[in-house]
């Protein structure tokens, strides 16, 4: 398969597994805990110290990365060891002609917070990526190699705009895309959109069919099968045929078992040409989705905008906010009711509020994870979410969890142990309190973990209280014999090396 090159690719493709895993600093609990997060700190960063405790389990992500117009003001500052890329470092991505570069660095910025993003969702999960035209043909390269040509869902044309500018030369632009991708197509299911009271309304019951609402559906079809050809008596008498070059979709014995089952209908009189009712118990409950996204259905920038304002108080707070009726369309399609969904480019917090409008809707009890790296990430994204009676975590990247291969003496020990028992138990930690020793983390499926600075030696063993089906200590050596750890469930686990993981392919 063809694959994209620019400047920088060979640094940053394997970038991401060298970042190392930051502390998430809890900050306070707005609402109650309901599992809901909001990150401020940089979203690679974000992104991978999320990887412990959700690798493979966010059911749904958004994203609304740079569209890379020249007009936003953002700036490249991923630390890659590389002289060309350590040039970019903190300056603001110019405009096309202006900047030569451009498209490189937002390749760059992209490719291996993708691989992060891929490394989180599920395999019967879905991504969604906001763009424009100014990347979108590249990003759709980078997604070809990242998930796999054979993953692409759509290209979604959603109509952000209801009327042309007409200072604009040539054409007035009235279009963004969202960029659709599984993480495993064969796994994935498409739940549909909900059938629309518009849609339901053809359906009558003029005939008080015990079966209830249907429609009259068309007998004839096309190409023509000789076999399928033949006359009708309607119970008027009249005698009809196929339209010339058509047949019947009923062959002459299904089609007498529909009369008798009354399943044809031939008009109020009797004297119409026959029509298969189509019961509207008997279809198909939701609307498989379009490539066009209208704004009549899914809302336009200028709504977002009017809405984020009506939120706080008349004050324009935030440029281009996408419409929640947007993101809560992607959710509908691809997330469940318990799902987890994503948004790594947060902004004005839209993400969470589709989450909440679902979740009101359908009773679900979707939870959102949002990072976001500007100042605003609390003063907007987490006070939108505030003022529209949502619940959350606030959390800010912290230190590097390890430096050079060894823990950060910098981090609190209680954020190593949380990563451990997040990167082997997949749960989110909690101090236990039982009597134990202040090695123990807890119990999960049988198994009980401690994590020792020290030496795994019988003084240790002696301080332990939990009994269990078998044991992982992590410890800094070991001095008890292979014989020994194997008759009583012992596996051992060497600090730092077995909890300094590579996670990313």
């Amino acid at each position: 398969m063809p694959t994209l090159n620019w400047l920088g690719k060979d640094k940053v493709v394997n970038f991401a597994a060298q970042v190392p895993c930051h502390a998430l600093d809890f900050k306070y609990n707005f609402g109650g805990g309901t599992g809901n997060k909001i990150i401020h700190g940089d979203n690679l960063l974000a992104l991978k110290s999320l990887l412990p405790l959700y690798e493979g389990r966010v059911k749904c992500i958004y994203i609304d990365p740079p569209y890379n117009t020249g007009n936003e003001g953002w700036v490249y500052n991923d630390n890659v060891n590389s002289p060309q890329i350590q040039k970019w470092l903190g300056q603001v991505v110019g405009r096309e002609g202006e900047d030569y570069s451009r498209h490189d660095k937002w390749l760059c910025m992209m490719y291996p917070r993708l691989k992060l993003l891929k490394q989180l969702l599920s395999d019967d999960g879905a991504i969604f990526i906001s763009i424009d035209d100014n990347e979108q043909n590249y990003l759709r390269d980078i997604c070809e190699e990242i998930f796999g040509r054979q993953n692409f869902l759509a290209q979604v044309i959603w109509e952000r705009a209801y009327a042309p500018v007409n200072l604009k030369k040539h054409f007035s632009t009235s279009h963004d895309y969202l960029i659709c991708y599984a993480k495993n197509i064969s796994q994935l299911v498409c739940h549909g959109l909900p059938r629309s009271n518009e849609a339901d309304k053809r359906y009558k019951n003029p005939d008080n069919d015990p079966r209830g609402l249907w429609k009259a559906s068309d007998l004839s079809v096309g190409p023509i099968v000789e076999s399928k050809v033949y006359e009708i008596t309607t119970p008027s008498g009249r005698k009809v045929f196929p339209p010339k070059g058509y047949c019947w979709r009923l062959d002459k014995e299904t089609f007498q078992k529909y009369v008798e089952e009354n399943k044809i209908w031939f008009g109020e009189d009797g004297d119409n040409v026959p029509s298969i009712k189509r019961f509207l118990s008997e279809v198909k409950q939701s609307v498989t989705p379009m490539t066009i996204w209208k704004y009549s259905e899914v809302g336009h920038s200028q709504d977002a905008t009017k809405a984020l304002k009506e939120i706080f108080d008349g004050q324009a707070v935030f440029t281009y906010p996408k419409p929640v009726d947007l993101i809560k369309r992607c959710l509908e399609l691809y997330s469940d009711k318990n799902s987890i969904v994503l948004d790594a480019f947060a902004g004005s917090g839209t993400t969470a509020h589709a989450v909440l409008n679902l979740n009101a809707v359908d009773g679900g009890d979707r939870k959102f994870i949002l990072v976001e790296m500007e100042p605003y990430a609390e003063t907007i994204t987490a006070e939108r979410v505030r003022r529209i009676g949502g619940s959350f975590d606030y959390y800010e990247v912290g230190a590097p969890l390890f430096v050079e291969g060894d823990i950060n003496p910098a981090v609190d020990i209680e954020q190593i142990r949380g990563y451990v028992w997040a990167m082997e138990t997949r749960t989110p930690y909690v101090k236990p309190n039982v009597e134990d020793c202040a090695a123990f983390m807890g119990v999960d499926k049988g198994t009980a973990y401690y994590f020792y600075e020290g030496a795994l030696d019988s003084d240790f063993l002696a301080t332990m209280r939990t009994r269990a089906d078998s044991y992982v200590i992590f410890a800094e050596s070991c001095a008890v014999g292979e014989e020994f750890l194997r008759r009583y469930g012992i596996e051992f686990k060497k600090i730092p090396r077995d909890i300094v993981k590579i996670w990313v392919e």
